[in-house]
């Protein structure tokens, strides 16, 4: 499905009216600049191309805690009727079958593995290769209403592919030569770095870049760090926040109590000021002047009062999880819980700061999953749970 090879030997971007292949993979030595590229090839069978999206080859490069990086190399197609998905479906069960001879060959990487390896003192190696399942997603870019994006991805685990060190991990080395990165983008494609779940950027960067684009010197040196938060704050700080506030509202509680206490009766415990407020409430003496009394309807309330106020506290306790302790899924879930059990795609990335391309694998997964449900709005996903009708839409 993919190849790298010399930029001396790098191909235009294909005519549209040319569907696109997997190719060849060959991989430069490191230090040359390189490039993944594929050949056009697949049409339909009345002969008509399927075309390619835009991008058209995405390489996703999804780092783990423990510094392997499973590569996906991704060709995509539009798909716009259903003609074009039967293609589509048939060509990738064919390429995935090793039916449709593409030329890729996992061993093509073992020279620049072992260069890398070599030069950075790191053992690597390639493992787990082969091809995914094919995909049918809604495009995360503005196309027509029935247009589709067809994917076919080869994936592999490039094993210490990142530097680990106690709770970092340092994206540096590994595509860098000495006159730069050896790996360039071709136009139409697109690189995403994806960090592992519960690491975030310790000085903001791109982890997203989209061809043509020569990485120079130095751009690619990326830094993660474990329990941060997109913003900067480490767990330690926010621990640190939350003890102030419990620390401040206790005592400002004091000062409320003890102020409450100087107005009560001498013979009054002032360990009970609620109980006091709630027998003083309960009874009303008439107008007359009589010892009757009329009772009144909030004494109940008053007494229920400490009941609700914990009921309260667990769900503060539940609101202040700590997302950087959930998996991707769960942080989904979490925020459309937050929200009444239906929001946008776009507002999922927004407030996750995930790459759009994430957003929508990771909400394909769950949809299959049926953790999620997934309606196509005009140009809009709407994302909802299960139980939540996205027909009773403000």
């Amino acid at each position: 499905m993919a190849a790298v090879s010399p930029s001396a030997a790098l191909e235009s971007e294909p005519d549209p009216a040319v569907a696109v292949d997997p190719a060849t993979a060959s991989i430069a030595e490191p230090g040359d600049r390189a490039s993944i590229q594929h050949s056009p090839a697949s049409t339909t069978t009345d002969g008509s191309p399927l075309s390619p999206a835009d991008p058209y080859q995405v390489i996703r490069i999804n780092l783990t805690d423990d510094g392997d990086a499973r590569w996906s190399i991704e060709t995509r197609f539009l798909i716009t009727d259903d003609e074009d998905e039967t293609v589509f479906e048939e060509y990738a069960a064919e390429v995935a079958a090793g039916n449709r001879d593409v030329g890729y060959e996992s061993t093509q990487f073992d020279a620049v593995v072992a260069d890398v390896a070599a030069s950075s003192g790191r053992e690597m190696r390639i493992e787990d290769d082969g091809w995914d399942q094919p995909r049918i997603e809604e495009p995360e870019d503005e196309y027509d209403d029935d247009v589709r994006i067809g994917v076919i991805s080869y994936s592999f685990t490039w094993t210490e592919f990142s530097r680990v060190d106690e709770n970092r991990i340092y994206f540096d080395d590994t595509l860098q030569a000495d006159n730069g990165s050896w790996l360039d983008l071709g136009d139409g494609q697109r690189l995403v770095i994806e960090s592992p779940s519960g690491y975030f950027l310790e000085t903001p960067t791109d982890l997203e870049w989209d061809g043509p684009h020569e990485f120079e010197e130095g751009e690619l040196d990326i830094i993660f760090v474990q329990g941060s938060g997109p913003a900067g704050l480490s767990l330690e700080y926010l621990l640190a926040g939350l003890i102030i506030v419990l620390v401040g509202g206790f005592v400002l509680y004091r000062v409320w109590q003890s102020a409450d206490e100087e107005r009560l009766p001498d013979w009054l415990p002032a360990s009970a000021p609620s109980s006091a407020e709630s027998s003083s409430s309960a009874s009303t003496p008439t107008d007359s002047g009589g010892g009757q009394t009329v009772p009144d309807d909030r004494a109940d309330g008053d007494l229920a009062g400490p009941s609700s106020t914990s009921i309260e506290f667990d769900e503060e306790i539940d609101d202040d999880v700590d997302p950087e302790l959930l998996s991707d899924e769960e942080r989904v879930l979490r925020m459309l819980k937050q929200n009444g059990g239906r929001m946008k795609q776009a507002n999922i990335v927004k407030e996750t700061g995930w790459s759009n391309a994430k957003v929508s694998q990771l909400l394909s997964q769950m949809d299959d999953d049926e953790s999620i449900e997934k309606l196509r709005i005009g140009r809009e996903n709407l994302i909802t749970l299960p139980e939540v009708d996205p027909t009773e839409i403000d």
